[in-house]
């Protein structure tokens, strides 16, 4: 894990951006993801952590990009980040991260109940099932031993938290396969509470950036 003041390692976000539907390009020490196949126009979005060596060099390339945006991943403990010049505060969200030993144990689910993962283009979809009906529905990615994770669908009731560990356990053995020691997933701020209590740590927080 990072040390509270540092900004947190970027290896993962290719990853997330997969299960964006997106591509990220190396720039420096950050990245910069492009719309996928297929995807409504979002703009380049350009990534760094903060502080860093290249955030400033980033910022300076998302503003003279038309239709960028640029986003921060700064320490969970960071002090109020000033925006770059000719951008404002757009989101906030989490970078939860967890160890795949800490996920990956043995569930009991409920009776006629079956987890499947399915190779998608740029992700592998995982779903669980009741007699054959779809639950709960989640996405794991693995580049360079980094992995990176979503949560689509969990239904309400009883079985929620059982189901919501069973995706994480299927992922955690899914990842470790390749090599993974660690999950990233990113949340909104008002979601990240409940995953701590089932063994994720805030690793970080994204700050979006909008053109003025």
């Amino acid at each position: 894990m990072p040390e509270q003041h540092e900004a947190p390692t970027l290896g993962w976000v290719p990853a997330w951006a997969d299960l964006l539907g997106r591509s990220a390009d190396p720039a420096g020490a950050g990245f910069i993801l492009h719309d996928g196949p297929g995807n409504p126009a979002e703009g380049q979005e350009f990534v760094a952590g903060w502080p860093g060596p290249d955030s400033d060099e980033l910022a300076r390339m998302a503003v003279g990009s038309p239709g960028a945006g640029l986003t921060l991943i700064v320490a969970p403990s960071a002090a109020e980040v000033p925006s770059p010049p000719g951008f404002s505060p757009a989101a906030e969200k989490i970078l939860l991260s967890a160890t795949t030993a800490q996920l990956n144990t043995g569930i009991d689910l409920p009776e006629n109940s079956q987890v499947a993962l399915a190779p998608m283009d740029t992700y592998d979809a995982v779903e669980i099932t009741v007699f054959d009906h779809p639950v709960a529905r989640g996405r794991i990615q693995v580049r360079d031993e980094a992995a990176a994770v979503a949560i689509l669908e969990v239904p309400e009731g009883p079985d929620k938290e059982v189901f919501t560990r069973a995706l994480f356990a299927a992922m955690a053995e899914e990842a470790f396969l390749h090599g993974a020691g660690d999950l990233h997933m990113v949340v909104e701020p008002d979601a990240a509470a409940a995953f701590q209590e089932s063994g994720w740590t805030t690793a970080g927080r994204l700050l979006a950036f909008a053109t003025v």
